[in-house]
């Protein structure tokens, strides 16, 4: 994991430009520290590796693709989201002791857990992050995002969703998307619940590392669809409550919005 670029977060806090652009711009530099230290992981665990695959499979068939982490909560029970001024939204969730997982508006990072005399510290270079209770600060030399906690979540897990990899939803009008985790295909519920339609998908392209995204397309449908994930702060639109992706389905003419998160087994 490389350094963070600490020039970059400076200028960022000191910008005489809206403090919205400052404190996107910090966030930004603070994700671009750590890019190219997510891997693919199984759909399964959330851990690197593997297949997502628990039973064998019949020969020939395609199997389910690897997921970034970064679309992972990589074992956290649950994530929390920040409402941060600058103006700025946050997403984190704690996989263990020791580590925070944090999704901005451009990406994802992990930060390590340090000494505080209060609270919980967790750093990246010259970047802390310190939360007590309800509040949180995120902290350069040369200033601070001031943040409190706007709502929680349970993460989404296999005991609600067996046999998805990975699971998405959106509003007005309601869906909500499944990848199976032994093969390539994907099931769209829509119109409210009123239409079920499932696909075979390919993986048109993927990136991996802090700023991941993968696109997913299919041509076995009545309509063309394109899935397109990207790794950051997503919140729905709704209820508000916080996601570690955000989404683009695009189906025939429909261009639908939500959030969605990898799913894995409980720890």
């Amino acid at each position: 994991m490389s350094s963070v670029p600490l020039a970059a977060l400076r200028r960022a806090l000191t910008s005489p430009r809206a403090p919205r652009l400052a404190a996107t711009l910090l966030l930004a530099s603070l994700v671009a520290g750590c890019a190219g230290g997510a891997q693919p992981t199984s759909g399964g665990s959330g851990a690197g590796g593997g297949t997502g695959v628990d039973s064998p499979k019949a020969a020939g068939a395609p199997q389910s693709p690897l997921l970034p982490s970064a679309f992972f909560a990589d074992g956290g029970e649950r994530f929390s989201a920040w409402r941060c001024t600058p103006s700025q939204n946050l997403v984190t969730t704690t996989p263990d002791a020791k580590r925070l997982r944090l999704w901005t508006a451009l990406g994802s990072t992990e930060l390590q857990r340090a000494v505080a005399a209060d609270g919980d510290r967790y750093v990246l270079g010259g970047v802390a992050l310190e939360r007590h209770g309800r509040d949180a600060r995120v902290e350069s030399d040369n200033g601070q995002l001031v943040c409190a906690l706007a709502s929680e979540r349970a993460t989404t897990t296999r005991q609600a969703h067996p046999q998805s990899i990975f699971y998405a939803s959106g509003n007005e009008p309601g869906w909500n998307v499944s990848l199976d985790r032994q093969t390539t295909t994907l099931t769209l519920v829509s119109d409210y619940g009123q239409a079920i339609d499932t696909f075979r998908y390919r993986v048109a392209s993927v990136k991996n590392g802090s700023d991941a995204r993968m696109v997913l397309v299919s041509d076995s449908g009545r309509q063309p669809l394109e899935m397109d994930l990207r790794a950051g702060a997503c919140f729905d639109d709704m209820s508000g409550q916080p996601w570690p992706v955000k989404v683009t389905l695009r189906y025939g003419r429909h261009d639908w919005h939500g959030c969605g998160q990898g799913v894995e087994a409980k720890r």
